[in-house]
């Protein structure tokens, strides 16, 4: 664990405020909610990822959009991809922090890799909030409109169960 060197106190009400440095570094807004963990003597926060529990149907979901397109899939997400022990350009990360669907060309997507790519990004967003994105690189053949059918009925559940 590494210590930021920032100390707060809690108010009266027990109240704490999350530095800024903190807050825009792990991407908490207003709203979000947060987990508390205890070990030991330690309190440990976490940004609370609504995602988690849906973990095994996204990796589902992963599996059949590559049976069907022949194609490298797989979601954006920070514990998933460590999951999965996916390692992805900072670059590409942000570029998949959209709440539209997006193509690109010519992209690094992979750390360790200078290999180009051509794809597809599909966000899981609600009520504003981005929560993840399949990503389908094109790396085997094109794919027509009819087919891009089902990842947009997948993104479309995972953004509705946002909701709940």
């Amino acid at each position: 664990m590494k210590a930021t060197g920032i100390v707060r106190r809690l108010d009266d009400l027990g109240r704490l405020v999350i530095p800024k440095e903190i807050r825009k570094k792990y991407r908490l807004k207003e709203g979000d909610s947060i987990e508390f963990y205890t070990d030991s003597d330690r309190i440990i926060i976490q940004k609370h990822d609504h995602l988690s529990a849906h973990a095994e149907e996204i990796e589902i979901m992963c599996e059949t959009l590559h049976a069907m397109y022949q194609n490298t899939v797989f979601f954006i997400q920070d514990s998933l991809l460590e999951q999965k022990g996916i390692q992805l350009k900072e670059m590409f990360m942000q570029k998949c922090h959209v709440h539209r669907m997006i193509s690109f060309e010519n992209e690094q997507v992979y750390k360790d890799s200078q290999e180009k790519y051509g794809g597809l990004i599909y966000p899981i967003t609600s009520c504003g909030d981005w929560y993840g994105a399949f990503v389908i690189l094109l790396d085997k053949k094109t794919l027509t409109t009819e087919e891009l059918y089902a990842v947009e009925a997948f993104t479309q559940l995972l953004s509705r169960q946002q909701l709940q």
